[in-house]
């Protein structure tokens, strides 16, 4: 596997994108990935949960400053950065993002994403 900074699941996004062989194909990967992302912010992943927000902030809770803490499925800087790349992905090939756009500018708040 090349890059080892990145995950088994983003590795096997990408391959599979690059091996579709039609727009169609490529449209349901991309769609399936934006139901993954949207599960990892809302927090509704499995036993972990995610970026939660908090009753009456207009502000999602990350846990602690620095990504220290909880189980939150976005707390690591390896994690948020790798949701940051999903999310350009997305993007990139034009599909609808827009969900995480908060997550990205807290991201810049809470944890370097270098």
């Amino acid at each position: 596997m090349s890059g080892m900074h990145l995950s088994k699941e983003f590795f096997e996004l990408i391959k599979a994108i690059g091996e579709s062989k039609s727009k169609q194909e490529e449209d349901r990967i991309i769609a399936s990935e934006i139901l993954t992302l949207k599960k990892k912010l809302d927090g509704s992943s499995g036993g972990g949960g995610g970026l939660m927000m908090s009753p009456g902030s207009p502000i999602p809770s990350m846990g602690t400053p620095g990504g220290k803490g909880g189980n939150n499925a976005l707390s690591s800087k390896k994690k948020a950065r790798e949701f940051l790349v999903r999310l350009l992905y997305v993007e990139m090939l034009g599909h609808d993002g827009s969900f995480g756009f908060i997550k990205a500018v807290v991201s810049t708040i809470y944890i370097v994403v270098t």
